[in-house]
């Protein structure tokens, strides 16, 4: 089965491979940050168990940064999801075990999907020592690329190629500072993913910084680059 992917808004995303889900990054705050809460409705739908919170889902975070995570609304999640997994750099409560590959990257499973987490660098200099986690999830032959807010190198898309070897990777989830960088560039031309999608935006009555003129700016200049990324809308579907 070809994964169904949700986008929520920020980097929220939810995948589904017909058997189990996983939500990724979906649970955050970010309003004060000039990016968007989690939805009312998404927090209804959890507390109900009503559309895609009512599978049997596991939790990913990149970091636990506001706009990626909130506390209070994990702790709600596992009140209705007692026996759900959850992973994620800087937190205290995770519910599998890693098995160390190498230096900085590491192999875990959750139900159905065999995900690889690269120890990255979070952008910014602000931010350069808080912990940070980007993810090659694998569902049968599928990979996807989920960048959270790490510095791309090419380096690391050598990596990220060694070992999803001849599989497809279907999709790369980037946010705008990543493509507007040489390196993050490079390391998209090596990635060399079906598809390149642009997240981490918030709704546009909380875009208090522009990012969507950002992203329209960054997307332009890739494509007259041979770099070819669309934007994700919110609330949908891919």
């Amino acid at each position: 089965m070809r994964l169904q992917i949700y986008h929520t808004v920020n980097s929220g995303l939810y995948l589904w491979n017909g058997k189990s889900g996983l939500l990724i990054d979906a649970l955050h705050g970010g309003k004060g940050t000039g990016f968007s809460d989690t939805p009312d409705r998404y927090i209804q739908m959890m507390k109900r168990k009503e559309q895609f919170f009512g599978q049997t889902n596991d939790l990913l975070f990149t970091h636990v940064h506001a706009d990626h995570y909130d506390e209070e609304l994990v702790k709600q999640f596992f009140v209705q999801n007692p026996d759900s997994l959850i992973y994620g750099t800087g937190l205290d409560r995770n519910k599998v075990q890693s098995v160390l590959l190498e230096k900085g990257i590491s192999q875990i499973r959750m139900r159905n999907y065999i995900i690889y987490s690269f120890s990255t660098e979070h952008d910014g200099k602000a931010y350069t020592e808080e912990p940070h986690y980007s993810y090659l999830i694998q569902s049968g032959e599928q990979y996807l690329w989920v960048s959270g807010d790490a510095v791309l190198k090419p380096a690391l898309a050598d990596k990220v190629r060694s070992i999803s070897s001849e599989g497809r990777i279907l999709a790369a989830f980037v946010m705008v500072y990543q493509p507007g960088s040489r390196s993050g560039r490079e390391f998209l031309r090596k990635l060399s993913a079906e598809s390149i999608y642009l997240y981490h935006l918030p709704y546009r009555e909380d875009d208090i910084f522009h990012y969507y003129r950002m992203a329209e700016d960054v997307a332009a200049r890739c494509e007259q680059e041979g770099v070819v990324i669309r934007r994700l809308p919110v609330d949908s579907f891919i």
